[in-house]
């Protein structure tokens, strides 16, 4: 199988078994593109992963934009991209136009609610999986912390927490 058709159905595969948004892909991306192909190394998953982070949009299609660019260039990029989209922009139609009709239904409801922790729990891998790698010693733990406290309590725009960190790793660990 050539690269571009594996990468497409390697991010189809994401795309139809990633729900709950974004961020909820990351630990199916990391699994394949890891652990399964080897295609990035996890530090260089977890640089990716700081990189799209800092930028706008959904986390899952940055990370298969730089994975498909990686091992496929500018076409395995939309490769990437398309076989990530592809299921979800089908499904998005087919159940909007349900769900906008039975929505009010206790069955429908019901779904809903079911689904809704999962995405919790799935945002909980990706920390533990990145968190050992990332939040390495006193004064990484000390920048996750205050990012942590200055959005959730402070309502701080993560953007900004971003660049102030960005600037910390400039001035100090270069």
């Amino acid at each position: 199988m050539g690269i571009y058709w594996e990468m497409f159905v390697t991010f189809l595969r994401i795309g139809v078994l990633g729900f709950g948004g974004g961020p909820a892909f990351i630990p199916l991306i990391e699994k394949e593109v890891v652990h399964h192909h080897g295609w990035l190394t996890m530090e260089e998953f977890i640089d990716v992963l700081a990189m799209a982070n800092t930028l706008p949009g959904p986390i899952s299609t940055k990370l298969a934009l730089c994975v498909g660019l990686k091992m496929g260039g500018a076409t395995g990029a939309v490769v990437s991209l398309v076989g990530l989209l592809l299921p979800s922009s089908i499904a998005v139609i087919v159940i909007a136009l349900f769900y906008y009709r039975y929505r009010h239904l206790p069955t429908v409801q019901g779904i809903v609610r079911g689904v809704r922790p999962v995405v919790v729990a799935l945002l909980m891998v990706v920390v533990a999986h990145v968190a050992p790698r990332s939040v390495l010693t006193w004064d990484t733990f000390l920048i996750a912390l205050v990012t942590f406290v200055v959005v959730f309590y402070f309502r701080i725009h993560p953007a900004i927490t971003i660049l102030c960190a960005a600037a910390i790793g400039l001035l100090f660990y270069r």
